[in-house]
């Protein structure tokens, strides 16, 4: 037995330099990789953190200026808290710019809302009422004027004559955009 296993020695140590390579090199040289790459990227996570950091004080004016800016814009949004108070105040403001135009309302509807960013919301808002031109003139410019802003989006004019006679009357469609602090409301 003894001969037989110096005659096959050389195999016996090739088949265990095998086994040491592949259940113990090849694995250990893989660790070896994956931690290299694992290294490779951590340290490009602390670079991006670092240059971020470095840019901190700009984020900070920024935020700053930004945060001034939203305060100059309080007055021309709707401070409503939920979306029924909103679309309350502001057909009550419509409502009443067209009283106070001498019009006659037919229709008042929401169209749309839309999320412009974190903080505002984007209302559309249609109106048809019927009036002479004096009634056109007075609620556009009206609305023109209101703060918070009511933005006068689209508009048309339908009637047999419009001239100056108090008799003519006109059906007038109009949509209007109002915006909405959306921080004061639970979306």
């Amino acid at each position: 037995m003894k001969n037989e296993i110096i005659k096959y020695q050389h195999y016996l140590l090739l088949i265990l330099a095998l086994i040491i390579t592949q259940f113990i090199l090849e694995p250990l040289w893989q660790h070896g990789l994956d931690t290299q790459s694992k290294i490779q990227l951590m340290e490009k996570k602390a670079d991006k953190i670092a240059d971020l950091l470095s840019v901190k004080e700009q984020i900070d004016e920024q935020d700053k200026l930004i945060s001034s800016k939203l305060l100059q814009l309080q007055p021309y949004l709707f401070p409503a808290s939920s979306e029924s108070e909103f679309k309350l105040l502001a057909q009550g403001k419509v409502e009443s710019v067209l009283s106070d135009a001498n019009c006659n309302i037919d229709s008042i509807g929401w169209k749309s809302r839309s999320k412009v960013e974190q903080s505002l919301i984007r209302w559309t808002l249609e109106a048809r009422y019927k009036g002479n031109a004096e009634c056109a003139l007075k609620a556009i410019r009206t609305f023109e004027h209101q703060k918070p802003v009511i933005n006068i989006s689209e508009y048309s004019l339908g009637g047999r004559e419009v001239s100056g006679n108090k008799r003519n009357n006109m059906v007038i469609q109009i949509n209007l955009v109002m915006w909405q602090n959306a921080k004061e409301v639970a979306l």
